[in-house]
């Protein structure tokens, strides 16, 4: 009985669909994982297994961690292990081109993260900046300018080591097979790989990016530091991502980790598909527009009507007003004289030509 009772747990570990042991972990997509990824914050699982850290709310942050801790330091040496992992992730921003706030990889010494959203990335908060007690590691994936924290631009990786300020930071980009470096942009809505590798005999972090399956040879972040005094003996590994005024969906679609060894890869066409764009209300949109510019240019004819009736109408003086009008305007003149013809021409006088006209009965005798 006893016996039967192990096999079925061994079965039942099995059927989790994640590779779990003590150094190693792959996750194809977050569908039925259960347990086996601690979430907070405002991140959650979507019904096509992709794991959505933040939404479209402003100033809120979300975490997804592994709930157990991983060994990272030998005790008796104190040296750092190496490590790698792998993860799929996407951006997608609220409004095109104005990202919102960052997306991290994050390891710490704990998976419940006192920190702010924002610019803080939901990995620390304005009391903790800079403090080496921290132990904290990070990669950034940011997309907002912070001057608070001299970031480059609003388009870049960065390592972070107890702090927000980048101890070394690039604009993203990846180097293609011919080694030649191209662009790539972190909130484009796609689907990016990133790699990060920790190589504990050379200390030295290496952080690659494509938009490929396959991995580049050469990486487009390398920074030379020794993870041993930062890291502690048993640590937490997940994932950090908050919005701040402007604000975006930071999605992880899969995820490989792996202590003293190649993190497994990850094939982007295994995983799941990326949530198509929300439906706008086009016709409603174009509706209002159209209303609008309508509108506006009737406005603007009317007013030029007004302009123009006001320029062209005749001034009344002063005397006029006392005795009543002695003027007739020059479209009633242009008429009496048939359009100022020369046969009704009489001759010229000191302020120039004379016509005869004839001009109609007047209701108002002041103008017989």
């Amino acid at each position: 009985m006893a016996n039967l009772l192990k096999l079925f747990y061994v079965l039942l570990f099995l059927s989790i669909p994640v590779s779990s042991q003590l150094d190693e972990l792959f996750y194809a997509g977050f569908k039925d994982v259960g347990t086996n990824i601690a979430l907070s914050g405002v991140a959650e699982i979507q019904t096509s297994g992709i794991l959505r850290l933040t939404n479209e709310t402003s100033r809120l942050m979300g975490h997804a961690f592994y709930p157990s801790a991983f060994r990272f330091k030998n005790s008796n040496t104190g040296k750092a292990y190496s490590f790698s992992t792998c993860f799929a992730l996407a951006i997608v921003p609220e409004y095109p081109k104005l990202g919102g706030h960052g997306f991290a990889f994050t390891i710490a010494t704990s998976k419940d993260l006192k920190a702010l959203p924002s610019q803080y990335l939901g990995l620390l908060n304005s009391t903790d900046l800079g403090n080496f007690s921290n132990h904290l590691f990070a990669v950034e994936f940011d997309t907002v300018q912070d001057f608070e924290f001299g970031d480059i631009n609003d388009n870049h990786v960065g390592i972070d080591i107890n702090s927000l300020v980048s101890n070394k930071s690039v604009a993203a980009a990846y180097f293609s097979d011919d080694s030649t470096k191209q662009d790539l942009n972190l909130k484009s809505g796609k689907s990016i790989l990133a790699w990060v590798d920790y190589d504990s005999a050379e200390n030295i972090i290496n952080v690659t990016l494509s938009p490929f399956s396959s991995k580049p040879r050469t990486p487009i972040l390398s920074f030379p530091l020794d993870l041993s005094p930062v890291l502690d003996e048993y640590m937490y590994v997940g994932f950090s991502a908050s919005t701040g005024l402007l604000a975006s969906s930071h999605y992880l679609l899969g995820w490989s980790f792996k202590m003293n060894g190649p993190a497994r890869d990850i094939d982007l066409s295994s995983l799941p598909s990326l949530p198509g764009p929300k439906k706008k209300h086009t016709s409603l949109k174009i509706g209002v527009s159209v209303t609008v510019v309508v509108f506006a240019l009737a406005s603007i004819a009317i007013a030029l009507y007004l302009i123009r009736r006001m320029r062209n109408a005749d001034i009344i003086e002063s005397w006029e007003l006392e005795i009543g009008p002695h003027r007739f305007s020059y479209q009633e003149l242009k008429k009496a004289t048939k359009g100022f013809k020369d046969k009704e021409l009489l001759g010229h006088g000191g302020f120039g030509r004379v016509y005869k006209g004839t001009l109609p009965k007047f209701q108002d005798p002041s103008r017989c």
